[in-house]
């Protein structure tokens, strides 16, 4: 198959726990965010796909039935997992078991694209904390009686799947995906360093349904304070005037926020203060700090949230790719 012209070296694994945030909502926060009654909760581990590693960009694999290298921090070296093992391991890790099955089946693919877009650079999982990738020992452990019949439903869906590629240009796509957008997925160039073709974000509105899109925590000034001094900042005078002008990008993230005078952008913010989203707002009540995060993830790619809600609505696997990876095409 042709290979892809885009991959090159992206840097950089953001933050993904943990709230904080920043000034001026931009317009379309305006109308209150719908609660959803049969919304599940969050993933235990949500997201971590870091961005892909591979410079060449003739590296992908295009071999769907090879078996996957994975550098394993939890024992400290690289390991090779036979491809079902690795969607079983890789599903458990990123999405809760009751999950619909289209919904399972995206993530599998994408996270296998994704693995053999990195061409000779190992996927970086670690098995212990069932971070990216983890074994059947840790989830019998972490199931309990529920074990067999997660396994077995996985290992199913695992062999439906375990030969489809989600490719552009006939390579192996980095198909990145993250917990929940912030109503539109983020353009890659935005979080990483180039834009890819099928990575320019579209239209999630299902995920600002998910009771944990926005989330609010609050900091007393001195605390703030802190954080401030922290990015290199000696804040004075009045604390509602610390924060300034922010410029949002069309995905509704923060590009650029000015904070005691210094201009940050909205993914260095994020990862500075470890921050749930770089889609963020910040009020100032006299006292205290009210610091709310849109969405959970760098917001790239797949939302998982976004897939199950179209898992939900009917749509088939294949949809959800091509709907989050315009221009890919599976392979099977």
């Amino acid at each position: 198959m042709k290979r892809t012209l885009f991959y090159t070296l992206l840097l950089g694994l953001l933050a993904l726990a943990a709230p904080f945030t920043v000034l001026l909502l931009p317009s379309q926060r305006d109308t209150p965010v719908p609660e959803s009654a049969a919304a599940t909760p969050a993933p235990e581990i949500p997201a971590v796909t870091p961005p892909p590693l591979a410079a060449d960009p003739h590296a992908g694999n295009t071999d769907a039935a090879a078996d996957l290298t994975l550098y394993d921090a939890a024992v400290g070296q690289t390991i090779t997992v036979p491809v079902e093992e690795f969607l079983i391991g890789t599903a458990a890790c990123e999405l809760p078991a009751d999950w619909p099955d289209d919904a399972v089946c995206a993530q599998m693919v994408a996270s296998h694209s994704y693995a053999l877009s990195l061409g000779s650079e190992p996927m970086q999982v670690n098995s212990a904390l069932c971070a990216g990738w983890t074994d059947a020992q840790v989830l019998q452990a972490r199931w309990g009686d529920d074990f067999t019949a997660n396994y077995d439903r996985l290992a199913a869906l695992a062999t439906e799947v375990c030969g489809a590629l989600l490719c552009y240009e006939g390579a192996p796509a980095a198909a990145c995906y993250h917990s929940i957008s912030a109503g539109h997925t983020e353009a890659s160039q935005n979080i990483w360093v180039t834009a890819l073709p099928y990575l320019q974000g579209v239209d999630s509105p299902w995920d600002k349904t998910v009771p944990d899109y926005a989330v609010t925590v609050t900091y007393t000034t001195e605390q703030m304070t802190t954080l401030l001094q922290n990015l290199g900042l000696e804040p004075e005078g009045d604390p509602a005037a610390w924060f300034g002008a922010c410029q949002w990008d069309d995905a509704g993230y923060v590009e650029r926020l000015t904070v005691c005078g210094t201009s940050f952008s909205g993914t260095a913010l994020r990862s500075a203060f470890s921050l749930r989203s770089a889609s963020f707002s910040v009020t100032y009540d006299g006292e205290n700090f009210a610091l709310t995060t849109y969405g959970y993830g760098h917001g790239v790619g797949m939302s998982q949230y976004g897939a199950k809600a179209m898992a939900e609505g009917g749509s088939t696997w294949q949809e959800i790719l091509t709907y989050y990876f315009p221009g890919c095409t599976i392979y099977q």
